[in-house]
């Protein structure tokens, strides 16, 4: 059974890691940022919210999309892992594991998701009241959230994660996600494109 678990465990990272992947191509495809031609209010009002649109809303909504098609493959601290890198600059992951490294001494059973991590963790959706903006659009909502806590309304509940899923993941487990998943990405993906960007920079040197 342990052995079953690990080859599991295994098979999710690794999507995870491609999805990912996956996600960094897509982006690449986006279309390009506007800038205004003009100091009319109105059209720097439109362009602002078409690149908001184009570069933050529609990015995020597809890979929501694709995270919630494959859900099922990819364990539940996988998926945490995955939205931490995607909804969080890195001055608040390093906060957030901080303050989780710090909780895990202290109970080594602690959950994820509790009123301890709050402040930090509702980046990855922990449900810290993002609903309670119940009448602004969607795009409202991201806007509004991304001034106060870059960059989620909460997208555990727009990913429909049970509550019983998502309020037993403890904070051990998320860790040792983060660490293997973070660690394969550094390794598989980002240092590809680098050694990518590196080889086009010597061919055009050359």
């Amino acid at each position: 059974m342990m052995i079953e678990n690990e080859i599991n465990k295994q098979k999710s990272q690794k999507l995870a890691v491609l999805l990912y992947d996956k996600w960094i191509r897509e982006r690449q495809k986006r279309p390009e940022f506007r800038l205004p031609s003009t100091d009319n209010p109105k059209e720097l009002q439109e362009i602002a919210n078409e690149n908001f649109k184009t570069q933050l809303i529609e990015p995020r909504q597809s890979h929501l999309k694709d995270l919630k098609e494959v859900g099922k493959s990819i364990d539940f601290a996988d998926q945490v892992s995955l939205l931490v890198m995607m909804e969080l600059p890195v001055l608040e992951t390093s906060t957030l594991l901080h303050r989780l490294a710090r909780q895990i001494a202290e109970d080594p059973e602690a959950t994820y998701f509790s009123k301890v991590n709050l402040a930090d963790n509702c980046g990855c959706g922990c449900g810290c009241g993002c609903r309670a903006m119940g009448n602004l659009t969607y795009q409202e909502k991201i806007a509004l959230h991304h001034q106060t806590k870059p960059y989620s309304i909460d997208p555990f509940n727009e990913l429909d994660t049970p509550a019983k899923v998502r309020d037993t993941l403890l904070v051990a487990d998320f860790l040792e996600s983060y660490q293997k998943v973070s660690d394969s990405i550094t390794e598989r993906v980002n240092s590809r494109y680098y050694n990518i960007g590196r080889l086009f920079s010597k061919q055009r040197e050359a």
